[in-house]
């Protein structure tokens, strides 16, 4: 339940709030867990856990209600830290009532459930909503509570009341007599946020539907004056594509205004096969029409886009089922991989990398890295072009170093690659596309650049200009980038192209939310040591063990699941499948291995030895996985992920459960080990994610690995009397 409301979360907080809002949501999860395993240590009686589970209840209850009632990204974090928080009593009172002896298969229990969560989350978002999958998780807190009460009629009446209310809830949502508070929140974000809805001076009144999947929600609009000639769908509110009014889009009407920069090359090209990535409304399609392409390969990584675009055919006509124009529904660069189709041109615009599962971990997608570039490029016809578009001109100059990396390591020579390379800027205000890059492998004919200049379009850059412009091009400033920014090209290892802060210091200031959430963590860790410290054995190094293991554990959970990204389909299956079989192969860790560690007088620095050097081995094998990447049999990749998770699996799931089984008595003790262990996940999973968008997954595991190996080192004998 725990890791479904988690997920949830980030669903959640990605739509109301920015993007980066959704990485507290993990980090959130493991406080309050926390604070609930603090509070059942230093108040037993008032958090027993037939209090508890009722508690859950009302509280899940409490934040459907603030949900629908438009509360505000705060409130509602602080908020949810009251439902995590009654889990952390639930969890901890299990561990502690079972004990020491039963510790390893409570850990193994534990992690299985949460591998259960992992796939089910992303299979319930989309058929719910965010507040429906909330009020089935308090539905089932009331039949738990139900379990753990005195049949008391006082206790029995007032767990049916918190489902009544539940289920009031579920049927008048369903029948759309509730608000829609998420809207109205993020309608009052800032107007200078990522939040391009907001541009639009927008009201809640003017949309006219809305859909929810696991990659975003999408909401529907007309076009500021536009009305009548096209919508726009909104993904969490951020750059929006269009559904074209179906005469209009036939007429590609369109292209002498906001569209004016993504018709360019089909004008002056004319391709014949067209491959679109992130293919969105399909505006692109209609342009790919009228200029003669007779097979179009549109790739949309949003579940919720096909019957979104079926409840408005009536709008903008079926425009993924006319005559030779295909619709995938996977993520683009897996589709890439997997086909050996060549194409006259290749359009990837304005596709939002960031993934709502992806996001508690720092995750993107691998479509702008030096990689994707090259796999691109190899999947062109002799004479094709890739086209990339973007607002930003930060990353539109990114996006020209990456492109200009990707050829020379094809053996194209910089000076040779520019000769391939168009540059183009729309300089008109209020359009999203405003910075384009056309690229082939080699030199682009002069008859095409002069095509592509098209007023009021401005070419800053085409085949013939002088040396000089060139010079200027490759200037960030003259593309109005800043040097305040990390502009460098992405690789796949660190494949955060829009993350552009430089250095960690620049990273971690940039999310201050993030830096009070480690600041309280590990407040938290010295207030559970403190509450130790009349036990008659020291707790200090019992603890700072548990502390390396938490932060340790988080921080390869997150690197392994970035760097699988690509090998599981995208970031969505990275998290559901990931994060499943490394918890899974964990518990198995703690029930097959936990018990030879157990019975070592040094079993904790044993196994927290092993664990770091099968998290080195791990980091060093999966540095380069693009032979993992190229396997096309879905089957086959993921079988090869299982098997490669194996080993740092079944390793770091000994040394936690053993500690437990050393140092867990009395019974009281194993519950502040496992509040200290995972607030200490909190620090951990903030780290990683500076880790990775600073150094890169292989770093960020290396991390981790060292983590073990200094919990190795301060790892104390076990207690004789724990161990017999």
């Amino acid at each position: 339940m725990v890791l479904v409301l988690e997920l949830t979360s980030t669903r959640l907080y990605a739509y109301i709030g920015s993007s980066h809002a959704t990485s507290t949501a993990l980090s959130i999860a493991m406080l309050g867990l926390g604070v609930g395993a603090f509070v059942r240590l230093r108040f037993p009686r008032s958090a027993d856990p037939r209090r508890a589970a009722t508690g859950l209840a009302a509280a899940l209850l409490c934040m459907v209600a603030a949900t629908i009632g438009g509360a505000s990204l705060p409130g509602l974090v602080a908020l949810s830290l009251v439902p995590f928080a009654c889990a952390g009593i639930l969890v901890s009172d299990a561990y502690a009532s079972r004990g020491s002896k039963a510790a390893r298969a409570t850990y193994a229990v534990d992690l299985f459930a949460a591998a259960s969560g992992c796939l089910v989350a992303p299979r319930l978002l989309g058929p719910l909503s965010p507040t429906e999958i909330m009020i089935v998780l308090g539905l089932i807190c009331c039949v738990l509570a139900l379990l753990l009460v005195e049949r008391r009629p006082r206790s029995v009446v007032a767990i049916a009341v918190i489902a009544v209310a539940h289920v009031s809830l579920l049927v008048a949502g369903r029948a759309g007599y509730l608000p829609d508070g998420p809207l109205e929140v993020l309608l009052r974000s800032d107007p200078h946020s990522e939040k391009a809805i907001v541009e639009t001076g927008t009201s809640s009144r003017d949309v006219l539907d809305s859909v929810w999947s696991p990659l975003g929600r999408l909401d529907v609009l007309p076009a500021p004056g536009e009305r009548e000639s096209r919508l726009g769908v909104f993904t969490d509110g951020m750059s929006p594509t269009y559904m074209v009014q179906e005469a209009q889009g036939r007429a590609a009407s369109f292209e002498s205004t906001w569209g004016l920069l993504m018709s360019l090359p089909y004008r002056a090209l004319r391709p014949d096969r067209v491959l679109m990535l992130g293919a969105g409304a399909g505006a692109s399609v209609w342009l790919a029409k009228k200029y003669g392409a007779s097979r179009i390969d549109a790739v949309e990584v949003s579940p919720a886009m096909p019957g979104l675009l079926a409840r408005w055919k009536h709008f903008a006509g079926d425009v993924y089922h006319q005559p030779g124009v295909r619709l995938f529904i996977e993520d683009a660069r897996r589709h890439l991989t997997d086909t050996a189709e060549r194409y006259d041109l290749i359009e990837l615009a304005l596709a939002l990398t960031g993934n709502v599962h992806a996001q508690p971990s720092g995750m993107e997608a691998h479509l702008y890295t030096v990689e994707a570039v090259q796999l691109y490029l190899s999947r062109l016809s002799p004479t094709g072009v890739l086209v990339l578009i973007h607002s930003d001109p930060g990353n539109a100059y990114r996006q020209l170093l990456t492109v200009i990396e990707a050829l020379e390591t094809i053996g194209v020579a910089r000076a040779r690659a520019l000769e391939g390379i168009v540059v183009l800027h729309d300089p008109r205000p209020g359009t999203a596309y405003r910075y384009m890059l056309v690229v082939r492998a080699s030199p682009m004919p002069l008859d095409v650049v002069e095509s592509l200049d098209l007023a009021p379009a401005e070419l800053l850059w085409g085949a013939g200009d002088p040396p000089e412009r060139g010079v200027q091009l490759l200037d960030g400033a003259q593309l109005g980038a800043t040097t305040d920014d990390d502009l460098t090209p992405v690789h796949d290892e660190r494949p955060y192209f829009f993350q552009n802060t430089k250095g960690l210091r620049a990273t971690a200031s940039a999310q201050p939310g993030r830096l009070w959430v480690l600041a309280g963590a590990v407040l938290l860790v010295l207030i559970l040591m403190v509450e130790r410290r009349n036990d008659t054995r020291s707790v200090v190094r019992p603890a700072a063990v548990a502390t390396c293991l938490g932060a340790a554990f988080l921080c390869v959970e997150l690197a392994l699941i970035q760097r699988f990204t690509l090998a599981a389909g995208g970031s969505l299956y990275a998290v559901s499948f990931v994060l499943f079989s490394l918890l899974a192969w964990s518990a198995a860790g703690a029930l097959l291995l936990g018990g030879r560690w157990r019975r070592l007088e040094r079993g904790v620095a044993w196994a927290c030895l092993a664990a770091g050097l099968a998290v080195a081995s791990t980091a060093l094998l999966v540095r380069d996985l693009a032979w993992l990447d190229s396997i096309s049999s879905d089957a086959g990749r993921l079988l090869l992920i299982t098997a490669m998770l194996a080993p740092a699996g079944l390793a770091i799931g000994c040394p936690f459960p053993v500690l437990l089984t050393h140092q867990g008595e009395p019974a009281t003790r194993i519950a502040s080990l496992w509040a200290i262990n995972g607030a200490a996940a909190v620090a951990g999973g903030i780290v990683a994610v500076l880790a990775l968008r600073v150094a890169g997954s292989t770093h960020a595991l290396l991390l981790a690995a060292g983590l073990y190996l200094v919990a190795a080192a301060m790892a104390p004998a076990a207690d004789r009397t724990n161990t017999q």
